[in-house]
């Protein structure tokens, strides 16, 4: 989740709060399903979600470091 945190330097107001968002939801339950980027609570910060908030580059950063969280998630699980 520092991956996500790393993200912070550049971030407005908004995008810190959806990237929180983010954190705390993987707080909760481990991994998070991409479509859930577009589903409150994330469409309670912007209507459209993820690509309401971020240009495409920097959705496909956030996407790739959770898919990254997932997959280590996963091996946890396995282990």
């Amino acid at each position: 989740m520092c991956r996500l945190k790393n993200l912070a330097g550049t971030l407005s107001g908004d995008q810190m709060t959806f990237v929180n968002t983010i954190i705390t939801y993987l707080t909760k339950n481990g991994m998070i399903d991409e479509a859930m980027l577009f589903k409150p609570p994330f469409t309670n910060i912007h209507d459209q979600g993820l690509l309401g908030l971020f240009d495409n580059a920097q959705a496909a950063k956030v996407i790739k470091l959770i898919d990254g969280i997932n997959e280590n998630a996963l091996v946890q699980q396995s282990a």
